[in-house]
């Protein structure tokens, strides 16, 4: 039989790649190859300007650490690690809520308010009165009759933080100083201290006096600040280094041979109309007392001047910028200008000293006392 045989199909063979690249790749590794470059130029350029920065930085130490050993003044290098960070400025306005619900937590009854002259309101109810002041001077004599009778510093500093509490005063504990009468019995009483702090931070001058009288006689003074902190750039803390604090406080006329540490703290620039700003200080702590140094004008006060219940109660003039009585800042005081930093959820504005309105806002800093 004649046998057939079907005809073979071939698939046509592929092409060999050629092994020269196309035009776009070899644009594509010139690219990355002049990348690699700048980015190595780039690293380099910031090394030298960090190094730089850390020979400028050590030649300002060494020459600070001769000048502290040439008058004889011992100082630790805790205390450069802590002058590294300056302290960021706020602005605040008196909250009238919080004002509001501390007289209702107090006071019991009809609770009537009058404002009086000094921008101050006056709450009346029928265990006593409350007193706060735009500037922030709370006075208050009240009967806390429904709480029980503390008979321990303990039960006396947890019964007047729930009081504040009420009026959204949150007060830790730290912040508190409790001095005993007659521990123990029915007439028991107490003096608390309380120090206001802002972002962890002291207010030197800013705390109440709560004195506890048996039968919870409260008697409530001192000056405290409400409202809601706003973060500020300060044009004038562009510039501020350790070595410049450190050079303020010798330039003052204090007298110290050791400089133990220093600590972060704030005194209120303006206390009229319920505006408040913060001018950033350091506490420095030295064998003949503590101090404060005013970062802005360079001014140094002993620091018990400026405490609660210290020997002024009132913001010393040389901590404190110059207002009118309507207050305006006065226009013959040099000039420091200050725009007001975005928080994190907001945008970038500017505010006015003289009103809540967007614009520019101009602190002015005593030179002088």
């Amino acid at each position: 039989m004649k046998q057939f045989h079907l005809p073979k199909f071939r698939l046509p063979g592929r092409k060999k790649k050629t092994n020269n690249p196309p035009l776009w790749g070899r644009v594509k590794t010139a690219w990355i190859a002049i990348l690699l470059v700048c980015n190595v130029l780039l690293l380099i350029v910031l090394i030298c300007v960090n190094s730089y920065d850390l020979y400028l930085s050590h030649r300002t130490r060494t020459h600070m650490d001769a000048m502290l050993a040439e008058r004889g003044i011992l100082c630790g290098s805790s205390v450069y690690r802590v002058l590294e960070s300056c302290p960021t400025v706020y602005t605040m306005h008196a909250d009238s809520a919080v004002q509001e619900a501390l007289a209702q937590a107090l006071l019991t009854g009809t609770v009537t308010s009058r404002a009086e002259k000094g921008n101050t309101m006056v709450w009346t109810g029928e265990n006593g009165s409350v007193s706060w002041a735009a500037s922030g001077n709370l006075e208050a004599h009240v009967g806390l009759y429904s709480e029980p009778q503390p008979t321990t510093p303990e039960q006396a500093q947890a019964m007047l933080r729930r009081v504040l509490a009420k009026a959204g005063i949150d007060v830790p504990e730290a912040w508190m100083q409790t001095e005993v009468f007659s521990e123990g019995s029915a007439n028991s009483s107490f003096t608390i201290t309380i120090q206001q702090e802002l972002e962890g931070i002291q207010l030197l001058g800013c705390g109440l006096t709560a004195e506890l009288a048996p039968g919870n006689e409260l008697t409530l003074t001192g000056v405290w600040c409400t409202g809601e902190p706003e973060r500020m750039n300060v044009r004038a803390l562009e510039t501020y280094s350790a070595e410049n604090a450190l050079f303020q406080l010798l330039e003052s006329q204090v007298v110290i041979s050791q400089i133990q540490n220093a600590q972060p703290a704030y005194v209120l620039s303006d206390k009229s109309g319920g505006r408040f700003t913060t001018i950033p200080c350091w506490r420095f702590s030295t064998e003949s007392g503590d101090y404060v140094l005013n970062i802005l004008t360079g001014d140094v006060v002993a620091s018990a001047d400026i405490e609660v219940g210290g020997a002024d109660s009132e913001q010393p003039t040389d901590l404190d910028d110059r207002y009118n009585d309507d207050g305006n800042v006065d226009e013959d005081v040099n000039e420091t200008d200050t725009d007001e930093e975005a928080l994190p959820d907001s945008t970038e504005d500017t505010q006015d000293t003289n009103t809540d309105n967007n614009g520019d806002l101009d602190i002015q800093w005593n030179e002088q006392q």
